[in-house]
């Protein structure tokens, strides 16, 4: 796998805990799509910057498209009925180089402690142009979750668990079929 070390939610070798109070939702590191970082204004190359900087709204679409690669490190472990979401979300920038309100643009929801075994891809998805259309983001993260019972906002927490590594890859390098049935037997 190709990664970019500018790219990561969680980069390898710095894991994520997602052991946290109740109710309470865990945010990944932020990825400026400017480069610059939050809080940094937007170096003028000609003239005058008179708005602020978003990414286009075709983000994503097109020839070869990154993939967002979610891995979990340390198993879930929690109470019964504990679950993790995850939502990939975009912020535009408020006007003072800060994230504004952050929506969702793509999510894996439900993933039980028994699906969130160590070393385990929980969220796999393409990059996504961002919703709404004029969103226009120049800000990404993570948003983890825990849920109770089937609910849609935080509630309970984790006593174990961690993201190995959350990255953008521009090439997969995993074998698709690996899971699929056999067609032979051997005698």
């Amino acid at each position: 796998m190709r990664s970019d070390a500018l790219l990561a939610f969680v980069p390898i070798g710095s894991p994520l805990s997602l052991v946290s109070g109740a109710a309470t939702a865990i945010r990944s590191a932020i990825i400026d799509l400017a480069g610059v970082g939050a809080g940094q204004a937007m170096p003028n190359i000609f003239g005058v910057q008179n708005t602020t900087f978003g990414a286009p709204d075709a983000m994503g679409v097109g020839g070869p498209r990154p993939e967002l690669n979610v891995t979990i490190g340390t198993a879930l472990a929690g109470a019964a009925g504990l679950t993790l979401n995850v939502a990939l979300q975009a912020a535009a920038d408020n006007g003072a180089n800060q994230p504004g309100t952050w929506d969702n643009i793509a999510g894996q929801d439900g993933i039980t402690l028994a699906q969130g075994a160590a070393n385990t891809v929980i969220f796999r998805s393409p990059w996504l142009p961002p919703f709404p259309a004029n969103l226009r983001p120049r800000f990404l993260s993570l948003l983890f979750s825990p849920v109770s019972s089937g609910g849609a906002v935080p509630s309970g927490n984790f006593t174990a668990g961690t993201i190995a590594s959350a990255i953008v890859t521009l090439v997969r390098d995993d074998q698709f079929n690996k899971f699929a049935q056999k067609n032979y037997s051997v005698s």
